[in-house]
């Protein structure tokens, strides 16, 4: 027998423990940092969206016919959409979207905080009247304590809406070719108000939207509205 065959080559490397590996102990540390965020840093690291804008001193009326306003609302998350009870276009999904939201936020319970609450304002005051309101949403299922449907004086409605909250609010413009329908152009976001009456941001009403929109409020109810 030839020895030089008989004989290894070269002598194989040692292994590595397990507790060495580098590849083991970068993910054992991605995993734990993971979790610290998730369930530890995260609370103190994050933070809602700043101040972008004042609501000062407003007052309106609820499907209820009670008024609702800056006061009403003092100390409270809440959520506003926009919207018309005979818009024949993106209201019905838009609202639809926006009575979501409660089920992500209704675990936000304490005997100190208001829980968060849902505002649609319409953009069709002149129609839309409390009794119209209270109809629209018993119609579609959308009866809600922590959910109003706002109307009011058409000047008030655009002063708080355009002027204060930054958002589009269009004239009613007839669809051709539908008889009497009519549509008004108004955003299709939802805005987010802090505890002292300030706007903290505009979400998009799709699933990436909403799903931001839903950190932010819940991170403001639980650390309050200091940025």
């Amino acid at each position: 027998m030839n020895e030089a065959n008989s004989s290894p080559s070269s002598t194989a490397p040692a292994k590595t423990p397990i507790h060495k590996n580098p590849f083991v102990i970068a993910f054992v540390v991605g995993a734990l940092s993971l979790m610290l965020l998730r369930f530890g840093l995260q609370p103190l690291t994050l933070r809602a969206p700043p101040p972008v804008a004042s609501l000062g001193i407003w007052h309106l009326t609820d499907q209820d016919g009670k008024t609702i306003s800056n006061e009403t609302l003092k100390g409270q998350v809440w959520i506003a959409s926009f919207f018309f009870s005979r818009c024949p276009s993106i209201c019905p999904p838009q609202q639809q979207a926006f009575s979501n939201i409660l089920t992500h936020v209704d675990d936000l319970r304490s005997p100190e905080k208001p829980p968060i609450r849902l505002v649609s304002f319409s953009v069709d005051p002149e129609f839309d009247t409390p009794e119209v309101l209270a109809a629209y949403a018993k119609k579609n299922g959308w009866q809600n304590s922590l959910w109003s449907f706002v109307s009011g004086n058409e000047a008030d409605l655009k002063e708080l809406l355009v002027k204060r909250m930054f958002v589009e609010v269009g004239e009613r413009q007839p669809l051709p070719g539908t008889g009497d329908l009519f549509d008004i152009s108004h955003t299709a976001r939802f805005v987010l108000v802090d505890q002292n009456g300030d706007v903290r941001g505009y979400w998009p009403t799709d699933d990436l939207g909403r799903g931001n929109l839903i950190n932010a409020a819940r991170l403001l109810w639980k650390r309050g509205p200091q940025p």
